[in-house]
């Protein structure tokens, strides 16, 4: 694993921590902006942490089986993917990507490190499994009769 891969797994796994933190002290406030926005704000906690998880452990397990990685490291990936997708989904149909506030420009940009981040991680993951990347020898399909 490449040390811009582990540097961009530890700063996922951060960025999280520290958003999250900057939420439940105040610093960056949850209004509600649509009927309904904070709570479906909050929901986004457990996920959230999720990402973060494996985001470390892809790291942890880069050491050990780089397969076990590889499974973190798309785990993760995938997770930021649906978040990124999901947030900006959900900004279209209220409204909210249209509202240039400073706290919304935030959110867009994370939606797309999501986005960007995710795609690389899941890139990243299959090319950090070894041996052979060649198709499974299957016999071929025959009609049935």
């Amino acid at each position: 694993m490449s040390c811009l891969l582990k540097a961009s797994l530890y700063f996922t796994a951060a960025g999280i921590c520290a958003y999250w933190g900057a939420v439940f002290s105040g610093a960056f406030p949850v209004i509600e902006l649509v009927p309904g926005y904070r709570s479906w704000f909050m929901s986004f906690l457990i996920p959230d942490f999720w990402i973060a998880i494996t985001s470390l452990l892809a790291v942890v397990l880069a050491r050990f089986d780089k397969r076990l990685s590889a499974i973190a490291m798309a785990a993760a990936g995938s997770g930021l993917v649906f978040l990124g997708l999901y947030a900006f989904a959900y900004g279209f149909n209220s409204g909210l990507v249209y509202e240039l506030t400073g706290d919304e420009l935030i959110e867009i940009a994370i939606k797309i490190y999501c986005l960007t981040m995710g795609a690389w991680l899941l890139v990243s993951a299959y090319r950090q499994i070894p041996g052979p990347r060649k198709a499974a020898p299957y016999p071929p399909l025959t009609a049935a009769r």
